[in-house]
């Protein structure tokens, strides 16, 4: 389902400036409550202009998103009238912003969560639909099936040529249109962000991160005392490294990148507080496992969210993807992501952490699977698998359980409860 549009770009003030490596992506328009829109919801008819610059909004109402009804996340109600089965199909939305050069900018990335579909314009000019039928489009046409289900939580990705994009004012129109009148739920969220070439674009390991990144990719396995470090990159099992550090997979490529990444810095916030450094460590790491649990997951009865993760490789699948923004995309995160924000959170939380990927399973069945150990001082070792809600002692003759974590060749990972690359946990304790 990922799609490449070619025509222009989009939105807000400029929260990360055009700079280095690291400012190489542009915030146009953030995720939720960090952008508020001009929207229409009583279904009544509008001008043809309504989608240009120059149209008069301040008579609509505004309101941060998410917006929508019906849903428990919603940051701004919507109306929809007084008969429930008769809602108006379509509500439209404006929002402005000023872009200081356009031409800094050459292509942008437009991820849009719509309930149910929706036509995107851009100064005036049509720039992508999703979710409706060809040819024009009216205030009655109604989307081509309902959203429903994970799939109504992800994130459509969008890459979008920045030609139409101009120096100064810019506006954004959108209409959200719904499957039928009776529909119980409308929703609209997005963030655009910008690039100044192709090149920037890619996920681009950095040096820094070279030895996590190249020790997980070739033993699946990053030690306790290696730190994860920005421009990190996993694409997984299959992922390729050009020379140039650029990452390739089919799947989606999951970035560490604090500067950018707001998500992940709060997270950092919890894991550095004084509260929990007044913990011990492994009730310090259980408190960490807790949270990433918590966290990873926008809904408790879809925690195991085997379908999250066929949507998220799907509509993201060798694209960069910043480790923060996956349970917003697609709602919940999975092993190889809570695994991941474990270790990054424990290595804030001064913790010995590893991060180890292989597959679990017994010889009926078998998957991939991705946890971490924690490494205390008095030299005790345990398997802590926040997918599996599980904290576990490895001890001199494995278990039962402990036996199920497999290397990526199905060999028993911890046969003698020590895997090859922490042979001497006394020299890596803190």
């Amino acid at each position: 389902m990922r799609r490449t549009q070619f025509a222009s770009p989009l939105i807000f003030l400029v929260l990360m400036l055009f700079a280095s490596r690291a400012g190489a992506q542009t915030t146009l328009i953030p995720f939720g409550k960090h952008s508020t829109w001009r929207y229409q919801d009583d279904g009544q008819p509008l001008a043809p202009n309504w989608i240009e610059p120059e149209f008069d909004d301040s008579n609509w109402k505004s309101g941060t998103a998410p917006l929508g009804y019906g849903e428990a996340d919603i940051s701004t109600t919507l109306s929809f009238g007084s008969v429930p089965q008769q809602k108006p199909i379509t509500a439209r939305f404006r929002h402005s912003f000023q872009i200081p050069d356009a031409d800094q900018l050459k292509q942008l990335v437009f991820m849009i969560r719509s309930d149910d579909g929706c036509v995107v314009y851009l100064n005036g000019k049509e720039i992508l639909r999703h979710n409706l039928p060809q040819g024009q489009i009216t205030a009655d046409t109604r989307a081509l099936k309902r959203s429903d289900g994970l799939e109504e939580r992800l994130y459509q990705y969008f890459k979008i040529d920045a030609v139409q994009l101009v120096s100064g004012a810019n506006v954004v129109a959108i209409e959200v249109h719904q499957v039928d009148p009776r529909s119980s739920d409308l929703f609209l969220d997005l963030a655009l962000r910008g690039y100044p070439d192709d090149d920037s674009l890619r996920p681009k390991m950095r040096e820094q991160a070279r030895q996590a990144t190249v020790d997980y990719q070739s033993k699946h396995f990053v030690g306790p005392k290696i730190k994860i470090m920005d421009g990190y990159v996993d694409g997984g099992r299959g992922m390729k490294l050009d020379e140039k550090g650029q990452a390739f997979s089919r799947r989606e490529l999951i970035i560490v990148d604090r500067q950018r990444d707001a998500a992940l810095k709060q997270h950092l916030d919890f894991a550095h507080s004084e509260e929990l450094k007044a913990l011990e460590p492994l009730h310090r790491a259980t408190r960490l496992a807790k949270y990433v649990d918590r966290n990873m997951s926008l809904d408790k009865n879809n925690r195991w969210s085997t379908p999250a993760v066929v949507l998220l490789t799907r509509e993201y699948a060798n694209e960069g993807v910043l480790l923060g923004d996956v349970t917003r995309l697609c709602g919940a995160g999975v092993c190889r992501h809570r695994a991941l924000l474990f270790k990054l959170l424990a290595d804030e939380a001064e913790l010995d952490v590893a991060l180890v990927r292989g597959n679990y399973g017994d010889a009926s069945r078998v998957g991939g699977h991705a946890w971490n150990e924690l490494y205390l001082p008095d030299g005790r070792r345990f398997i802590i698998d926040t997918m599996q809600r599980r904290i576990e002692l490895l001890g001199t003759d494995g278990s039962q359980t402990s036996s199920r974590y497999l290397t990526v060749k199905n060999k028993p990972w911890y046969q003698n409860a020590e895997p090859v690359e922490a042979k001497q946990p006394k020299k890596i304790a803190n």
